[in-house]
């Protein structure tokens, strides 16, 4: 996981510092540096920013004030020669508070934090995403320029065909532009499971199971070899 950085800091050589230290900890991009806090506003308007490196006491604009100009507010790291600031710091919502002068050790434990804090964040998005597949009954299918709605209990399976995906279902089937892929994203796995590189199948449908190949009526379809322990856990479930 790969974070695009910005320093706002008044002190040259915490620039030069904490580049250092971004570039020796190898997943940190750098998209800018500025020495007030009034100039950050066109590097966040013009780049994606995930993680601000962010004195407090500058020209102008105080590391605090400018925080309170931003409506979407990236990961925060403050980096300060003040201690007194730091319990003040948290109720910006802050990651961590590095106090100058800083090693590379603990700017590394600072940048983790954002790391794990991130991970937890796209955990909590994932089985809420799952969630809602879980509960939902139909999906949209994209055909060139319609969207399909369907009820997934009409679904049968899913074949690559090509650039295309030919989708099966109970009232004949639909060639769409959508990988794959898309499918296996989007379809609850509770209900449907990719059985083969080109092919997914809903539960449901399953007649029959073989070493190498599932039936759906009278329609075959082959297990590939790194999915026979998905085909393994339909069975158990």
């Amino acid at each position: 996981m790969r974070l695009n950085y910005l320093i706002i800091d008044d002190e040259p050589i915490v620039h030069t510092l904490i580049r250092k230290f971004a570039d020796d900890f190898g997943t940190l991009d750098f998209v800018g540096s500025v020495f007030r806090a009034n100039d950050a506003h066109s590097v966040l308007e013009k780049n994606k920013v995930d993680l601000v490196f962010l004195d407090i006491q500058m020209p102008g604009l105080t590391g605090f004030e400018f925080l309170q100009t931003l409506d979407k507010r990236p990961y925060v790291i403050i980096v300060s020669a003040h201690k007194e600031y730091a319990l003040e710091s948290y109720e910006y919502a802050i990651t961590d508070y590095l106090l100058k002068p800083f090693n590379a050790s603990r700017f590394s434990i600072a940048v983790e934090k954002v790391l794990q804090d991130l991970k937890r964040v796209k955990a909590i998005q994932e089985k809420l995403l799952e969630s809602h597949h879980a509960d939902s009954k139909t999906i949209f299918i994209k055909d060139d320029r319609k969207q399909h709605q369907l009820a997934l209990d009409k679904l049968i399976y899913i074949k690559a065909n090509g650039n295309f995906t030919s989708v099966y279902h109970t009232g004949g089937h639909i060639l769409s532009q959508m990988k794959i892929s898309d499918f296996e994203k989007i379809l609850p796995k509770q209900k449907f499971s990719r059985v083969h590189r080109s092919y997914i199948v809903a539960h449901s449908g399953i007649t029959l199971v073989k070493a190498n190949e599932v039936h759906l009526g009278e329609v075959v379809i082959p297990v590939g070899r790194v999915y026979k322990d998905d085909v393994a856990k339909i069975l158990q479930s």
